[in-house]
């Protein structure tokens, strides 16, 4: 771990953070250099807390939703799968927890909504960052520092947020974190086309396969077919609550993609070669235009 640092302003002084996943563990790793940070932390899973409770620099470690709602926090950080992030607002509500609140959750209408309702100070948050495998184990700080970070006000709020959203920009800048605003609605119509999208894509191209070759098939794929699968070899309960919190946005471009797919097999069925050409060149050229990682 690098060594403790002290920035010039803190602007939360005490983190409690809510589920020690791969997010939240990467989070709460990249937070753990800064000295003057106090950093308590839930988690549901008896080995994740078993190990968690090893960490000297964690102040508090708890399996007890009730214990960690509790503590004198300045931030609630929110990394539990999205549903549960939205029953932890809705008890952070009954509650009237006198602390701001954010998240880390790939949807962010429901918990917006939710918070809204409880009577929050909130503001989500998404950090883009992810691998295909899951757990406190495989986190890391690294995951998280220097990422593209999403903030998602929504003016109903009113101006407590905008306090609040000011002072989560200043704490995910001290990561390198490159920030972005976006309303709860844009953001999730935007990731589930460039999210969700892409791994129930995944996940359909390794279920067509299995289908249609049986698990023996695995021993004639090589790069191509890993690299296109990859995110589909993700936990899939994190997926399902997601298409769950976004179904109407995430079903809209499942329409689109099936579109896209019925164009590519008229071509291919008429073997016209030019409208097949033209289609595949107008997709490569778009993918090239992503920059570089």
């Amino acid at each position: 771990m690098p060594k403790f640092k002290l920035p010039p302003r803190l602007p939360f002084r005490k983190l409690g953070l809510a589920g020690l996943g791969l997010i939240g563990g990467s989070i709460t790793k990249a937070f753990m250099p800064f000295g003057g940070l106090e950093i308590s932390v839930f988690d549901g899973d008896p080995e994740t807390v078993r190990e968690a409770k090893r960490i000297k620099r964690l102040a508090r470690v708890t399996s007890d939703p009730e214990e960690f709602l509790s503590w004198p926090l300045d931030l609630a950080y929110l990394c539990l799968p999205v549903q549960r992030n939205v029953e932890m607002v809705q008890r952070m509500g009954r509650l009237n927890v006198p602390y701001p609140v954010t998240d880390s959750g790939s949807a962010k209408g429901p918990i917006t909504e939710a918070a809204l309702a409880a009577g929050l100070n909130f503001c989500g948050g998404h950090p883009i960052a992810g691998k295909e495998v899951a757990g406190f184990k495989h986190s890391s700080g690294d995951l998280i520092r220097g990422c593209l970070f999403l903030l998602t006000p929504d003016p109903r709020f009113g101006p407590r947020q905008k306090e609040l959203l000011g002072r989560l920009k200043n704490f995910h800048e001290l990561l390198g974190c490159r920030i972005r605003l976006v309303s709860p609605a844009e953001h999730d119509r935007v990731y589930a086309l460039i999210s969700h999208l892409p791994y129930v894509t995944a996940s359909a191209l390794a279920g067509t396969a299995l289908r249609r070759g049986g698990p023996d098939i695995l021993s004639w794929a090589g790069t191509g077919f890993r690299d296109t699968t990859r995110v589909g070899a993700s936990p899939p309960l994190k997926w399902v609550e997601v298409a769950m919190e976004n179904s109407a946005n995430l079903t809209d471009c499942l329409d689109s993609l099936i579109e896209v797919l019925t164009s590519l097999k008229e071509a291919i069925a008429q073997k016209n070669e030019p409208e097949l050409t033209k289609l595949l060149e107008e997709f490569s050229a778009f993918r090239r235009a992503l920059p570089p990682k």
